[in-house]
């Protein structure tokens, strides 16, 4: 039985070649059109360009040598699913100062329908780490990470950016986070007309909050940032995860549509359930 409405998509899920999820993307197709999702994106982590070698960080995004592939099988997936249910081609790339012309050759070359942006790694430490870099407090990186957010807004490469404010996962968002810094890099992306997601992967975790927080995603409905619907799924059942409560806050945040990518090019539907 369908879980959600014909009109969600989701924008963020992963399988297993990225080395820490389960299920093939035909999985991930088959849980959304189980969910009655009105289209499903695939978007496994490209490869790590900031660090030497094919695989550097084997636990955290495919190896480069498995990117064609992964493209490849996107688009066969996309041929089979067709009249069933759109199957939107994607991937998350990390945002590394330095890299985005690395990244963009790495892109450059396929037919994507969106690419997802997102900030992992700050000056080489990994937001997902148990302890703070040496002598940084939680302001020094949430200040660092929303300067990186924004130069990711800006660099042109991405349509989405992904989950803003994960810095929170691991305990690292400072308690006053609404600082000047945040204000200009919302309005950076409101400028850059990049969307943002409602990531409710952190609904799944020990956070216990969505990402971004609903005040960020207030104050990204005020500027007017678009805004797309992500699980973050790393497993089949996760895809569409929690999307009725999603919807139910963006609504109060103020938002009546949600972005939708095809070919790299956006478009605006009503955020219904």
């Amino acid at each position: 039985m369908p879980t959600t409405s014909g009109l969600l998509e989701d924008y963020h899920t992963h399988h297993r070649r990225c080395g820490h999820a389960a299920g093939e993307l035909r999985d991930m197709i088959e849980a959304a059109h189980k969910k009655g999702l009105r289209a499903v994106g695939l978007s496994d982590h490209a490869p790590i360009l900031h660090l030497p070698g094919d695989w550097p960080l084997p636990n955290t995004a495919m190896p480069r040598s498995m990117f064609p592939e992964y493209v490849q099988e996107m688009h066969d997936l996309q041929r089979e699913f067709a009249g069933i249910m759109p199957v939107k081609a994607g991937v998350e790339a990390d945002y590394v100062s330095g890299f985005v012309e690395a990244y963009r050759e790495l892109l450059a070359p396929h037919d994507f329908d969106y690419v997802i942006g997102s900030v992992h790694f700050v000056d080489g430490w990994s937001i997902f780490s148990a302890k703070l870099p040496p002598q940084a407090t939680r302001e020094d990186v949430w200040e660092r990470y929303l300067t990186l957010t924004g130069e990711a807004a800006a660099c042109g490469l991405f349509d989405i950016l992904g989950h803003l404010d994960c810095l929170k996962t691991k305990g690292h968002l400072p308690r006053e986070w609404r600082t000047p810094t945040l204000l200009r890099t919302l309005d950076a992306i409101a400028d850059c007309q990049v969307s943002i997601e409602l990531n409710t992967s952190g609904w799944r975790k020990p956070v216990g909050d969505c990402f971004p927080t609903f005040e960020i995603l207030q104050l990204a409905a005020q500027r007017g940032i678009p805004v797309c619907l992500g699980s973050d799924a790393h497993r089949p059942k996760d895809v569409a995860a929690d999307f009725g409560r999603a919807v139910k806050l963006l609504r109060q945040a103020g938002y009546q549509s949600l972005a939708s990518f095809t070919r790299r090019k956006r478009e605006e539907i009503p955020l219904n359930t």
